[in-house]
């Protein structure tokens, strides 16, 4: 079975990753997480919220975000990565992840 991640970077710069099945077997919400902290860490993400408080939304549009376009497009490396641990984390099949409106659906 293959899963599907959208990430949509602005105007007409939409990236589709699949995964296969056998790549997310195994990962846990709680380890996909864990990376997304770090992840929105290291990368310098600023969390949108005005209160300081970052939610799960937050830290996958801001890693989107600062991951970039070109990662994206090759659907390798980083990107798999992001793909992996969102559907993880989310517990789907399907994610559309749009960082201009900062949704996840």
């Amino acid at each position: 079975m293959e899963y599907r991640v959208l990430v949509k970077l602005g105007k007409g710069k939409d990236f589709e990753l699949k995964v296969h099945e056998r790549e997310v077997a195994g990962a846990t919400p709680q380890a996909a997480r864990r990376w997304f902290e770090q992840q929105f860490v290291e990368m310098g993400c600023v969390p949108t919220n005005p209160t300081g408080k970052t939610l799960l939304v937050d830290m996958i549009v801001g890693v989107a975000r600062a991951i970039g376009e070109r990662p994206f497009a090759s659907g390798e490396g980083l990107a798999l990565e992001f793909a992996k641990n969102a559907l993880a984390v989310l517990q789907r099949r399907a994610i559309s992840v749009d960082v201009e409106s900062l949704s996840v659906s």
